[in-house]
Parts: C-alpha cells; structure tokens; sequence
C-alpha cells in the first residue's frame, strides 16, 4: 500500500513536473488574439467580395448577352457567307 502522508512540496513538484509542457495563460491570451486578428482579415476580405459580388455579377451577364449576339452574327455569316 503507497504511503499517504505525501508532503505538500511533493505535490508541488509533481505538479510542477506533468505540467511543464502546458501553454501559460498569457501563450493562451496571446494565441487567442492572433486567431481573433486572422479572423478578422478574412472577415474584412469576406465583405469586400460580397460588396463587389453584385457589380461584378452584372458585368459578367452584360458580357454574356454580347457574346450571344456575336454568336448569332457569327452563325448567319458561316451560313450565308455571300453577307460579309
């Protein structure tokens, strides 16, 4: 049977020991911060293409329809060359 009379210091130490690998409290803080900053740069990036989203949407539609049309010119020329 283990000896229960383990002094404080003792406990201490061992304590000590097994723990020695653990963040402190101000690596904690500190990590926290940078993973909150990181966060906020892709938030502020994140509402900038959602901002430009609807423009450049429009401009690629607009650009759609033209090409639809040259499409359309393109096809009555192959089928009647005698035009150009």
């Amino acid at each position: 049977m283990e000896n229960k009379n383990i002094s404080l210091e003792a406990i201490r130490i061992i304590v000590k020991e097994e723990t020695k690998d653990f963040a402190t409290r101000k690596e904690m803080v500190d990590f926290k911060d940078q993973i909150l900053t990181g966060q906020d740069n892709l938030s502020k990036k994140l509402d900038q293409i959602l901002s430009e989203h609807p423009a450049m949407s429009h401009a690629i539609d607009e650009n759609r329809e033209e090409i639809h049309a040259h499409e359309k010119r393109i096809k009555k020329l192959e089928v009647n060359p005698a035009i150009a």
